[in-house]
């Protein structure tokens, strides 16, 4: 007696996505994915037609590339307005989380994109500001605020604050060896966790201040405004965190301990 063969039940299989052939006059296609990197891999959304995602599911899918491909053009614009190295492109998609998609709205596109390249001028201690790139940018301080903590990029805290010491000082004719001093400086004071959420150009303005009273003593010192000048700081953030360094680490150096 001949047994019947026995048929794999396999689930529907959800649509495959058509999109509009590209055509030799200006048609444009409905969504071109964004570069695909290794480090967001969450890009490369795909299907697999053994894949037993839902209609739903491959509906929200989609709809989160097209988010996401707005926002790779947004980071793309944004640079060439700010006249910044494409390469910060790269670097921006590794920090694309999923979660800055999550509720996302067209209105926060420009503002993501923005907090993107801003933590990503982070990652290769650019010595750029955070109020440089608003100025240009008419996005809010608050809302770049938010979106970098859930960005939430580790980054090299003393490289940037040496970027912008060896910036500052280059402008005002100091020299390496007074590079050299602010920098031990900074470890003095990152030693005390003294650093408690003050950006980077603040800080390095505050150390150059607080080194070139100690050496240029007979002098009277650097004046605190062409420094904040140079670091591209307000006076007060300025002049706030050098009082929290000089009731931490009085000044106690000599001219001589800088060899």
């Amino acid at each position: 007696m001949d047994i019947p063969k026995r048929t794999e039940h396999r689930p529907p299989r959800p649509p495959v996505p058509k999109f509009r052939h590209i055509g030799a006059g200006t048609d444009s296609p409905d969504f071109l994915p964004p570069p695909k990197t290794e480090e967001s891999s969450f890009i490369a959304l795909s299907f697999d037609n053994t894949s037993e995602t839902s209609i739903e599911d491959f509906n929200e899918s989609y709809f989160t590339r097209k988010r996401i491909s707005a926002i790779v053009e947004e980071i793309t614009n944004q640079i060439a307005l700010l006249g910044l190295s494409e390469d910060l492109l790269k670097i921006g998609l590794s920090l694309l989380k999923s979660e800055l998609l999550e509720g996302l709205k067209s209105k926060k596109y420009k503002a993501i994109a923005v907090a993107i390249i801003i933590a990503s001028l982070k990652q290769i201690n650019a010595p750029i500001t955070q109020k440089e790139i608003l100025s240009k940018t008419s996005v809010s301080e608050k809302q770049i605020k938010k979106i970098l903590l859930q960005i939430h990029n580790p980054y090299n805290l003393q490289a940037i604050v040496y970027s912008f010491i060896k910036q500052i000082s280059s402008q005002i004719g100091l020299n390496d060896k007074f590079i050299t001093f602010c920098l031990q400086m900074f470890n003095e004071i990152n030693l005390r966790s003294l650093i408690q959420g003050e950006h980077e150009n603040v800080i390095a303005g505050a150390i150059i201040k607080y080194c070139g009273d100690i050496i240029f003593a007979d002098r009277g010192g650097i004046i605190a405004q062409v420094i904040a000048d140079n670091a591209k700081c307000s006076l007060g953030p300025l002049k706030n965190f050098l009082k929290k360094i000089e009731q931490n680490l009085p000044l106690t150096y000599s001219v001589q301990q800088i060899g």
